[in-house]
């Protein structure tokens, strides 16, 4: 396996707010749909780690999307 750092910068207005956790669910879904087989025929998912505003913060799937 190897490991990814994605970085986006969003711009929003001074009254909104980012729900860093509801964006990491988002791309976990979206890494969902894309999925591999290994040697033994089991599904291989990519899966959210954690993410970043000011700071680290990990993150741990409720469910699957």
């Amino acid at each position: 396996m190897k490991q990814i750092t994605y970085t986006c910068h969003i711009i929003l207005d001074n009254e909104d707010d980012i729900n860093g956790e509801h964006l990491c669910e988002e791309l976990q879904s979206y890494l969902n749909s894309a999925y591999h087989y290994d040697e033994e025929d089991k599904i291989v998912k990519a899966k959210v780690i954690g993410y970043k505003l000011d700071n680290i913060t990990p993150f741990l799937a409720r469910s699957e999307y």
